[in-house]
């Protein structure tokens, strides 16, 4: 660039002529030549244009002549002149700009204003524009012109679309679209567009059909002769066109119109029938008429008449009906010739109106109707009866409503002079009476303010505008809860207490004991309640109360049981029946059902409740029943009311129901209760006496729990869920022992499954593994991540029988004293009293004739009288030299921390795999403990205890002393100077087996 600058005159020069130059590097430029006229040239580098980013502009200046003196720009799109910016060096334009910009030489010559635009675009712009096509893909009967459209909404802009016809993949060295495309003939359009910026579109297509031609219609099969029917089916082609859209056909011998009907289905022909049809395509191509003539051959041998049938039949209605009349011959027939009716109720014949479509029946009316066939067989008129029934019924309640002082009982009727009635609906909250709402099937009982809507729709469809009837009266239900409170408040004894209207919620069946779980019924008037237990077999009063009676009782006593509300009765009267107690039921699962101290807020109330069984699920409670814990929202685990909630069932239930720790279901009962003489506070037990009371959720999947050997080749599995008995392989193929073969499976109980193997090992270790295939009660597979346990290998278990007790040593350390009956392991052996285990013996081999000592609860703190643990390698391990509780002539075992309690109590001590090897039925002179006579008919039951029954019945008191041994003397002398035990080595499983005595454990008894 030749620029030659304007600069003052600096460093204190002198001005000595025009023509010299200054020595500090600066100086007048020379005087223009007197020929220069011609003005400089200037260009912008670059020259204009997109760009995506900054962009640094030159401007410089070119002139042959006098030389370039100055250039002036703008970048706002003005003029520029002498007061302009003037260029000295390269600038930077961020964002779109116009410049404009001159340069004027030394001669003073100045060039006309030039223009650059710098446009930036798309920095943002990562987006690729849309193209599309008008029209859009489609069939057309004639050429298209196709315009190609693209948008790049807030983008860069368009910059170019390229196209192709023959259906290849368009690139930018395709066709650039710059005018609309003629489609003349079918062609697959497939285009994009790029950006500004240089985003590019992915390929779109379009698909144009141009059909110029008709579709081909054909029958199948053609026309022709046939006898009986004669299926025909029309088909259409339309070649490389647009499609068929639709066949139209006529059978009447008219010619064809797009208004002729609709070819959907093969066409079925009974009689002699021209068919005619044609074609149309989807750019609507009509195709040429076709015709097919089908003649029926009539057989001389046709002497069956058709037969006519009406849709829909007769019936009654109640708006108009289109009856169709439809006439068939049968296969070998001459086919139908003519349908006639009449709708006056005379007789048709062949002069009556003949059937050409659908008859329109809007009023009462007898249709009667025939059809003859080509041979001429006439079938005998038949007839339906049309009524048509607009008139809807009328109801009316019985007593109407008023101001009433008792219950009243409404009941609804209904008349209809027409079809008859078809059902009355009717509310009690004043809502309309619309098809969902209570269907009237019995009297209804009012035992409060009451706004009754009915109304009836009769079997034609007609529905009677709703009516209603009010009913004051006194709130019953309210009253019936204050006399149910009014008893609850009462004291322990004879009362004279009414309740009237109170409703049966539930009626229970004696389970067990017959005292704590009495048969009778629970009543309850209101939702919130109270109610209150009635104990009384329902089989003695009359009526027998069913749930849903609103009854009227007379309570002349009230006590607790239990801590439970119970009263007797002197009068029941039923005062209607059939109410629903579902408007009673309390949804509790999210409150603390345990509230309200000794008198629990919901006992004896309709409640459901949703939870889940914990562990360690269920135990005994009471005689017949079981008990679990039970978490719920409102009483959740850890929770200090969590230890007074429980679920409480019938025992076969559990099993029956699959119900395990773990599983979730809901309730529905009155509240149960229960606290004994010595709780604080209650346990409230949600109880289920019927199958029917729980819905089960959910349990867990199956585990498998433990697995212990009963014999050389036996090994029982237990699992944490009922089994499903289906599951079972009887092989055994689903149950693995590495070192074992098992050839058989048995369910031997609902959890526990019996597999036979081959020969064990003695207490080698073995594993089992079990198929996730095994599934519970409720199907649900094993959980893969509890498929195996270990066990020891088969020990024969010693024989045990219990020689001598001293239940009265200080500080409960009482001595059990067992003799070996025969030689085996001693491995998980328990002591129990009752259900309670008092001391599990550890796995000793012992010899026949051993005495085995069972310390209970042994003497941690002082030293030197009992040892550090049981004895497991000799009887004198821990000898009686260094611990003085010992005894050398016996094993010492020890057990838990319980030791043996006066009262009346069995003592067991079974074997490992929970038989009773030997029992003992001890009581207290006098002591009337309540579940004593059960547990001492249960040992009877197990063929440990004699007699096997008292006098033909099961024993209860007085006869339960007789037939136990007193060890009251036993507590006469504490310590064990006096013990109870057996007479010698006599064993007739009896009472007279035992007496008081002085003490000799570690030794075989003394005779007496």
């Amino acid at each position: 660039m030749s620029q030659t600058p304007f600069w003052p005159l600096r460093c204190g020069a002198v001005l000595l002529t025009a023509q010299l130059v200054l020595a500090c590097g600066g100086g007048e430029p020379k005087p223009p030549p007197p020929t220069d006229l011609t003005p400089p040239t200037t260009r912008a580098t670059p020259a204009g244009g997109d760009f995506t980013t900054s962009v640094v502009v030159t401007l410089a200046c070119d002139d042959g002549g006098s030389g370039c003196a100055a250039t002036y720009y703008t970048l706002d799109g003005s003029t520029p002149g002498t007061g302009s910016t003037q260029y000295r060096e390269p600038f930077t334009l961020g964002r779109t700009t116009t410049v404009r910009f001159y340069s004027v030489d030394a001669a003073g010559n100045a060039e006309a204003p030039r223009t650059a635009t710098f446009t930036l675009v798309g920095s943002a712009d990562t987006e690729p524009p849309s193209t599309v096509a008008n029209p859009a893909s489609g069939a057309f009967s004639s050429p298209r012109s196709v315009a190609l459209t693209c948008d790049d909404g807030a983008g860069s802009g368009c910059a170019a679309t390229h196209y192709t016809l023959d259906g290849s993949v368009p690139t930018q060295a395709s066709p650039r679209y710059t005018a609309p495309l003629s489609i003349a003939m079918s062609t697959t359009l497939r285009f994009f567009s790029v950006d500004r910026v240089g985003n590019v579109e992915a390929v779109r297509q379009a698909r144009y059909v141009v059909d110029t031609g008709v579709p081909q219609v054909a029958a199948t099969p053609r026309g022709g002769p046939f006898t009986g029917t004669r299926v025909v089916t029309l088909t259409c082609d339309d070649g490389e066109g647009s499609g068929c859209a639709a066949i139209h056909y006529t059978t009447n011998g008219a010619i064809p119109s797009l208004d002729s009907s609709v070819y959907e289905e093969p066409l079925v022909l009974t009689a002699t029938t021209r068919v005619r049809f044609i074609a149309v395509d989807w750019v609507g191509n009509v195709s040429e008429v076709v015709s097919e003539l089908y003649t029926r051959e009539v057989s001389s041998e046709d002497r069956v008449a058709p037969t006519t049938t009406a849709t829909p039949a007769g019936g009654v209605y109640w708006s108009a009906q289109s009856v169709v009349l439809s006439c068939a011959d049968d296969a070998e027939g001459s086919g139908c010739a003519g349908t006639y009716y009449t709708v006056d109720g005379s007789a048709p014949t062949a002069s009556s109106i003949r059937y050409t479509g659908p008859i329109t029946v809007a009023s009462s009316t007898t249709l009667r109707f025939f059809s003859m066939d080509i041979a001429g067989n006439v079938e005998p008129a038949k007839s339906e009866q049309y009524t048509m029934d607009t008139v809807p019924p009328v109801t009316t309640a019985t007593p109407v409503g008023g101001v009433y002082h008792d219950a009243v009982t409404v009941t609804l009727v209904c008349n209809d002079g027409g079809s008859g009635c078809a059902a009355t609906r009717y509310t009690l909250d004043g809502s309309a009476p619309v098809s969902s709402a209570l269907l009237y099937e019995r009297p209804i009982t009012m035992t409060r303010n009451t706004m009754l809507r009915f109304a009836s729709t009769d079997v034609a469809g007609n529905v009677e505008q709703a009516k209603q009837e009010s009913y004051v009266l006194p709130d019953l239900d309210r009253t019936a809860s204050e006399q149910i409170q009014a008893v609850r408040n009462a004291a322990n004894g004879p009362v004279n207490l009414l309740i009237n209207g109170a409703r049966i919620t539930f009626i229970k069946d004696a389970v067990g004991n017959a005292v704590n779980d009495a048969a009778g019924f629970f009543l309850q008037a209101e939702r919130t309640g109270p109610a209150v237990f009635v104990p009384v077999d329902p089989a003695t009063l009359s009526p027998v109360p069913q749930v849903g009676d609103r009854v009227r009782v007379t309570v002349n006593a009230k006590s607790l049981v239990n801590g439970q509300t119970r009263v007797s009765l002197s009068g029941f009267n039923v005062l209607s029946s059939g109410h629903s107690v579902s408007e009673l039921l309390q949804d509790v699962s999210d409150v603390d059902v345990t509230i309200g101290g000794t008198q629990p807020e919901y006992e004896s109330e309709y409640i459901s409740i949703t939870g889940t069984i914990g562990a360690p699920g269920f135990s005994a409670a009471g005689l017949g029943h079981l008990q679990a814990p039970l978490t719920t929202v409102g009483v959740p685990a850890g929770s200090s009311a969590a230890v007074a909630l429980r679920l409480r069932v019938v025992e076969p239930l559990r099993d029956s129901l699959a119900l395990t720790s773990g599983c979730s279901l809901t309730v529905t009962s009155p509240l149960w209760m229960f606290m004994s003489g010595t709780q604080m506070t209650p346990t409230i037990q949600p109880s289920v006496w019927t199958a029917s009371q729980a819905t089960v959720h959910s349990c867990p999947a199956p585990r498998v729990i433990n697995a212990w050997a009963t014999g050389r080749n036996t090994v029982m599995v237990r699992f944490g869920r009922p089994l499903d008995a289906a599951s079972l392989v009887a092989n055994g193929s689903q149950f693995s022992i590495p070192g074992l073969s098992v050839t058989q499976a048995q369910l031997q109980s609902r959890t526990e499954v019996a597999l036979t193997t081959s020969n064990q090992t003695p207490r080698q270790p073995y594993t089992v593994t079990v198929a996730t295939t095994v599934r519970d009660a409720r199907g649900v597979a094993l959980d893969p991540s509890a498929t195996q346990t270990s066990f020891p290998g088969y020990v024969q278990a010693a024989r045990l029988r219990l020689s001598e007790l001293a239940p009265a040593v200080p500080q409960n350390r009482d001595l059990v004293e067992l003799v070996v009956l025969a030689s085996g392991s001693v491995q998980g052996a328990t002591l129990t009293d009752g259900n309670t285990a008092l001391a599990t013996l550890p796995d000793v081999q012992v010899s026949t004739g051993d005495i085995i000592v069972i310390h209970l609860n042994p003497d941690r703190v002082t030293p030197g009288v009992d040892a550090p643990a049981s004895e497991t390698t000799s009887r004198t391990q821990y000898p009686s030299s260094q611990y003085t509780a010992n005894h050398d002539s016996a094993w010492d075992f020890q057990g838990g921390t319980m030791g043996l309690f006066s009262g009346n109590r069995v003592l067991r001590i079974r074997d490992t795999f929970g038989t009773t090897q030997d029992a003992l039925a001890v009581i207290e002179t006098h002591n009337t403990f309540l579940n004593y006579p059960a547990m001492l008919q249960a040992l009877q039951a197990e063929g440990q205890w004699w007699p096997a029954d008292c006098s033909g019945v099961p024993c209860a008191y007085p006869d339960a002393w007789y037939v136990s041994v007193d060890w009251t003397p036993a507590f006469d002398s504490p310590g064990l100077p006096m013990s109870l035990g057996r007479n010698g080595q006599g064993d007739t499983d009896s009472a007279s087996d035992w007496s008081v005595s002085m003490s000799s454990f570690g030794y075989v008894n003394p005779l007496p």
